[in-house]
């Protein structure tokens, strides 16, 4: 009876999942959007993509602009690498946009990135805004040329706060050129507010940060030295120009939307227009004012060119080559590998025996390589593409257990539990519960 009451609830479990995996695919046929969108920010909360991101969320859920709203999703770290190969990975599906400066140009043109803007669908880049040089209230530096001449007659020694492979590391890259000798030693400090965070601590002599950035952390004791920008800016008024004080470096850097590769043209069409109309807002234009940012649209055409017209002065410019970082999927593997073989050493040369045990201890190797062949197939087709998540893992689960079973009857309906079971209740823990999605 118990057994029988076991596989009921076992039944039910399984219904239910499958409820919800049904209830999932079927809203794909409907239109869209028809569930949230989430804008994959590749930086810690509080930097400026990330405060601009949220800018544009409030504007198109105040404004029922969508009638789903946008969830903002943090991914820091490698310079902006992670979240973008996450959304790289993402389904095409229009679920899954992220939100990212020039950094996604730049990045490729270092070689720090793999990919560039071709591994996205380019939607829309909205709001321009400037970098400006930065020190601590209780920096001994006082003016940019201080600043300079100090980078010129100890080189290597200021330590600049940058973003390596965004636009803050080639704003730097620009400094060092305008004054031959100069050098920085350029410190990754990840976005904006790591950025201040480094500086606060003393850990910085300079940083570079955008002007909305700049106009929020002023208030934490920040100095600016000089703004890199054509122009001075109103809401900074007292701050010179990097070109006045003889330094001529300038940066106008956007926030592009990219969707990964292969959406929809009319899922792209839809967003733009959505940024667009985001960007029309009354909100959008005070913030903007506020943090001193072009509210400036980008899409189409003009887009493209851009994209390609940054690309091109991106290459141009000379990057000294870093140091390279040792290969940590190498050495992972090759310390898994050695303690593999010490554990197998260890059963072969020193057997232990516990009472009870059988006398003759088999090693089934048969076994072992057998499912490593099928937990090869399974992620080979997964990565392919040529088999969801589900599907993949139901047979997986079915073809390792009869296979580890002996292929007995007996055990074939725990085997379909477990199957089925796992199969859908993962779908339902990774896709609804952490928002992880699968293959």
């Amino acid at each position: 009876m118990a057994k029988i009451t076991t596989h009921i609830v076992v039944a039910l479990l399984i219904g239910l999942s499958i409820f919800s995996y049904a209830k999932m695919g079927s809203r794909h046929t409907e239109s869209y959007p028809n569930r949230p969108i989430r804008v994959i920010v590749p930086y810690n909360p509080g930097g400026g993509t990330d405060t601009y991101a949220r800018i544009l969320q409030k504007a198109i859920k105040d404004n029922d602009l969508m009638p789903q709203q946008l969830v903002i999703v943090n991914k820091p770290g490698g310079g902006a690498t992670i979240g973008s190969t996450y959304v790289i990975d993402s389904r095409n599906d229009g679920y899954t946009i992220l939100c990212n400066h020039e950094a996604l140009m730049t990045s490729k043109v270092i070689g720090q990135s793999p990919y560039g803007p071709e591994a996205f669908e380019a939607v829309a880049a909205t709001g321009e805004s400037g970098l400006a040089v930065l020190v601590s209230e209780n920096s001994p530096f006082k003016t940019m040329t201080e600043f300079m001449e100090a980078a010129k007659a100890r080189p290597e020694t200021l330590k600049l706060g940058v973003n390596l492979g965004t636009p803050t590391h080639f704003c730097g890259i620009q400094l060092e050129e305008t004054l031959p000798g100069a050098r920085f030693r350029l410190v990754s400090t990840g976005g904006g507010a790591n950025r201040l965070a480094a500086l606060m601590g003393g850990h910085l002599d300079a940083a570079l940060f955008s002007v909305g950035e700049l106009i929020r952390f002023r208030e934490n004791g920040l100095r600016p030295l000089a703004y890199l920008g054509e122009e001075r800016v109103e809401s900074i008024p007292d701050i010179p120009t990097a070109k006045e004080v003889g330094y001529p470096v300038f940066s106008g850097n956007l926030q592009y939307w990219w969707f990964p590769k292969g959406t929809d043209p009319e899922i792209v069409s839809y967003m733009a227009a959505v940024l667009n109309s985001a960007m029309e807002t009354d909100y959008v234009k005070k913030r903007s004012a506020e943090l001193e940012i072009l509210p400036r649209t980008i899409v189409g055409v003009e887009l493209a060119e851009r994209i390609t017209q940054k690309m091109g002065l991106f290459s141009r410019m000379k990057v000294p080559s870093r140091v390279e970082l040792p290969d940590v999927t190498f050495w992972s593997v090759a310390a898994v590998l050695a303690l593999g073989l010490v554990v197998l050493s260890k059963a072969i040369f020193n057997p232990k025996k516990t009472d009870g045990e059988a006398s003759e201890n088999k090693l089934r190797f048969d076994l072992a390589f057998g499912v490593i062949g099928l937990c090869v197939l399974y992620v080979f087709f997964m990565g392919m593409g040529l088999i969801p998540f589900v599907w993949a893992t139901i047979l997986f689960i079915l073809v390792s257990g009869l296979y580890l079973t002996n292929y007995d009857r007996k055990k074939v309906c725990y085997v379909v539990e477990v199957a089925l079971g796992m199969s859908f209740g993962l779908h339902f823990i990774f896709t609804q519960l952490f928002a992880i999605q699968l293959p």
